[in-house]
């Protein structure tokens, strides 16, 4: 695989930014087939915090993400988020792919936000991904980078195996599962709606993350960055989906003060109110 370290140094494009010590580039290579390997290097902080990182990825794209042990990875539609703590001398690489869905030579921008938190301060940085300032390369170097990438994922997948299935332990039934994800779909963006939420027979909790990717060490970091208690959370494995929740309630007027409250003080504007 030296070659194609080779390559990402000599050939690619790197989009920076800079902000309060943190510095962000994108390395991009493309093939004939529309396919695009891009990494997404962060690195250079000066203290220790959590960072959290958000694409939104275009409709006529399809996103292939490599797993990675160093982040907890949600994935809602078309948005995906990393998060990790970082420390000082820390540096990640994110290994993805986009493959353009049709022939239109038009090529998108990817917008980026990261969020970087330091001792209770937020730093904010808007970027973005020109899909047109890339490298070409051949499609067998294409396929092999894919390869090695896969290969890599794999195994950290698998070094996650034992959690994910004492999470899949404290999973409902199938039924209870496919009715929570088909409800938290429909109120997941617009929680300070009450149609359809006012069943007695209805619990309601606040969905902190959605997970592609479980690791437990990163998820306990999460927690303690947040400054959240384990025992005051639960998770569900859905659909392949790992759901991280705080609270049972049985009002909704309940889960959305504790909702505010996540985002107050300990500032998890990304969570939502779901019902089963």
């Amino acid at each position: 695989m030296k070659k194609f370290y080779t390559l990402f140094a000599l050939f690619l494009i790197v989009q920076s930014i800079f902000g309060e010590g943190i510095e962000l580039e994108n390395k991009i290579l493309k093939n004939d087939k529309n396919k695009y390997h891009i990494v997404t290097h962060i690195s250079g902080q000066d203290n220790p915090g959590i960072l959290r990182l958000t694409f939104t990825i275009p409709d006529e794209y399809t996103f292939k993400l490599f797993n990675d042990p160093n982040l907890l990875i949600e994935n809602r539609g078309n948005t995906v988020k990393f998060y990790t703590n970082f420390d000082v001398g820390n540096e990640i690489d994110i290994n993805y792919q986009l493959i353009k869905d049709n022939e239109d030579e038009s090529e998108a921008i990817i917008p980026i936000h990261l969020e970087y938190t330091v001792d209770g301060e937020m730093i904010n940085i808007d970027k973005d991904i020109v899909l047109a300032q890339h490298t070409f390369i051949e499609d067998k170097t294409m396929d092999s980078l894919t390869t090695h990438f896969e290969r890599i994922s794999k195994q950290y997948e698998n070094r996650d195996e034992l959690a994910l299935n004492k999470i899949k332990e404290l999973s409902p039934s199938k039924s209870e599962s496919q009715d929570e994800e088909e409800t938290s779909v429909a109120v997941g963006y617009s929680s300070n709606a009450k149609k359809g939420l006012s069943a007695e027979s209805k619990t309601y909790s606040v969905q902190i993350l959605s997970l592609q990717f479980f690791n437990e060490t990163r998820f306990k970091e999460f927690l303690s960055s947040y400054q959240l208690k384990a025992a005051d959370t639960y998770k569900k494995e859905i659909n392949g989906m790992v759901k991280i929740y705080i609270g049972k309630f049985s009002s909704y007027e309940e889960a959305k003060a504790e909702k505010d409250k996540l985002i107050k003080q300990h500032n998890l504007s990304d969570s939502f109110i779901v019902s089963y």
